[in-house]
């Protein structure tokens, strides 16, 4: 038994899993529950402008990418804050829009303990997109 035929089986093979993976991730990632986890993902690496292109023009609120990614960069260096980690705890989908009920955990300059931000974040499907479109917010200090 040659090699040479199994090797040129094995790259259409490793071909057609890639791009089965790769079809997966994005299509888990168009749900409320992906964008939210993508969304706290972008902000705890400090990928603002990956944030921004998971919003709607209202939660954008007139800016552009470039002013968008400044604000959060600005809030982030002049209070310290750091960004531990972040979940969700539930999924309401109501047609095109959904509830997606998630937590931060948090420290910065003026919460050196640290908190714990509970958030109802509230998406709409346009043109088969799921995106971020309000932040309903609620904090309580922890001992971290």
């Amino acid at each position: 038994m040659s090699i040479k035929p199994v090797s040129k089986l094995l790259l259409p093979i490793t071909i057609a899993l890639s791009l089965l993976f790769t079809a997966t991730a994005y299509a888990a990632e168009n749900t409320p529950e992906g964008v939210v986890n993508s969304y706290y993902a972008a902000l705890k690496a400090r990928k603002y402008e990956d944030a921004y292109d998971l919003l709607t023009p209202r939660m954008i609120d007139g800016r552009t990418k470039k002013e968008y990614a400044a604000d959060w960069k600005n809030i982030v260096d002049m209070a310290s804050v750091i960004l531990h980690e972040y979940g969700i705890t539930s999924v309401e989908i109501d047609g095109e829009t959904a509830k997606v009920n998630a937590w931060t955990r948090a420290s910065d300059v003026f919460n050196t303990k640290g908190i714990i931000e509970k958030e109802v974040d509230h998406l709409i499907l346009t043109d088969g997109v799921w995106k971020l479109d309000a932040t309903e917010v609620s904090m309580e200090a922890v001992d971290m």
